[in-house]
């Protein structure tokens, strides 16, 4: 269903899409007092440091069709006595992602352009507005694909546990998986940043080798509240 106002597709949970494509990149941890690990509730759910990962993802399709995303997790926040990811960043190709993805999930979707070349090993990512990228990355993809069943990996690496955006005492924990093929090694030939959305390579210190996936399928759920 689409809104007639706005003209932004209804989209709730849960979500099944489909990709071409993603990239997975880890980076070492980091202090609470860097920049981007915003952080809107210090005191009930503090910022532990911890590895975080940086997320390039090219979807096929969706429930709001195809997109291109990009995410940073600057490591583990602490709720209650367990610890959990949460995005901090992320931008989207899409403007029905953004409004479903924060209505949805809570995650802080901002959009962007995604400038790929033809073989999705590079990329060029603008503010809607500028003609200037604030990120570029450049891989080169090794080894062969391997089939991989994600629900195999345990659950504390794949829950998300994000503020509501809506609500201050609320928060939703969500438990996404994805099956498809499995790259072991990915090399990161460049990333480069304005410093300004997301940290510059000197600011994270992403390793040089991450993972792939490609013709993958990621579920979704509906996100579970969880009130404080």
């Amino acid at each position: 269903m689409v809104d007639k106002k706005t003209n932004i597709k209804d989209a709730p949970a849960p979500w099944t899409l489909t990709g071409q494509v993603a990239y997975l990149f880890v980076h070492g941890p980091r202090t609470a007092n860097e920049l981007f690990n915003e952080n809107p509730d210090p005191n009930r759910s503090p910022f532990r440091g911890g590895y975080g990962g940086l997320l390039l993802i090219r979807y096929r399709d969706s429930p709001v069709g195809p997109y291109d995303e990009l995410i940073l997790i600057p490591g583990y926040y602490q709720f209650g006595s367990q610890t959990y990811y949460r995005i901090s960043q992320i931008y989207v190709s899409s403007e029905d992602s953004v409004v479903n993805g924060r209505r949805n999930w809570s995650v802080p979707k901002k959009l962007a352009r995604f400038q790929w070349n033809d073989d999705n090993t590079s990329v060029r990512i603008f503010l809607p507005e500028s003609q200037q990228p604030f990120c570029t990355i450049r891989v080169r993809s090794r080894f062969y694909c391997l089939p991989v069943n994600g629900r195999l990996v345990p659950t504390s690496f794949r829950t998300l546990l994000q503020q509501s955006l809506e609500q201050e005492n609320v928060y939703l924990k969500t438990i996404p998986s994805a099956t498809g093929w499995f790259r072991p090694i990915v090399q990161l030939l460049d990333f480069e940043t304005d410093g300004k959305e997301i940290p510059s390579n000197e600011q994270l210190g992403l390793y040089t080798y991450g993972v792939g996936y490609e013709e993958f399928t990621l579920i979704f759920p509906e996100a579970e509240q969880i009130l404080t």
